[in-house]
């Protein structure tokens, strides 16, 4: 489907048909994020009667940000209209997908200059909002650095002795000692053995 066909469909100047069908799921396949091409695929499904309908549906409702306006677009009747002419919808606040192209303004970026000429509003930060997340942030950090006496085991001490943290060594043998006195013993001995190496 050449582009120029797509547009005439989008802007109302051919109409959906079964012919189209075809033509309509393999620019919406080769595009999946092309928003226009799935609802115009999805409207002309609608339009046709078509038993697949119900299944491109519910893939296409998922992406499309405002479910309201797809119901109502899927609603109207797709009506064609002259060059000249402007739509007239059932239903009000319709999205109007206007992606006119002609070869003598080959504006690529028209419709990004159509939302950034309309006033949208701003976007404004909330510093407070900023510092909660923040704080809330670094005493996840913070809770996620701190070691917990329950978890040490002699694997655990035996890593801080490798890594000449003799003291956390130590500190975990010594609880390992207490919280296994079978063998405290053993844990005795490595705790001989890093005091001295600690102190040489």
């Amino acid at each position: 489907m050449q582009k120029e066909e797509f547009f005439d469909i989008v802007n109302h100047k051919t109409a959906l048909s079964v012919e189209n069908t075809k033509e309509l799921k393999k620019v919406a396949g080769e595009f999946p994020y092309f928003q226009v091409a799935q609802i115009v695929y999805l409207k002309n499904l609608k339009e046709t009667s078509s038993p697949e309908f119900e299944t491109v549906l519910k893939r296409v409702a998922v992406s499309v940000p405002d479910r309201k306006r797809l119901y109502r677009f899927l609603n109207t009747r797709h009506e064609l209209v002259d060059d000249k002419r402007e739509i007239q919808a059932e239903t009000e606040n319709l999205p109007v997908f206007n992606l006119e192209y002609s070869e003598e303004n080959p504006s690529k970026n028209a419709l990004i200059d159509k939302f950034l000429s309309s006033d949208v509003g701003k976007i404004s930060r909330n510093p407070e909002a900023e510092n909660n997340l923040e704080r809330a942030e670094n005493e996840v950090i913070k809770k996620s650095v701190e070691e917990d006496d329950e978890i040490v085991t002699e694997t655990l001490a035996g890593i801080y002795f490798q890594q000449k943290k003799y003291d956390k060594a130590l500190h975990a043998f010594r609880k390992l000692s207490l919280k296994y006195p079978e063998k405290s013993v053993y844990f005795a001995s490595r705790i001989e053995e890093i005091e001295k190496v600690k102190n040489i």
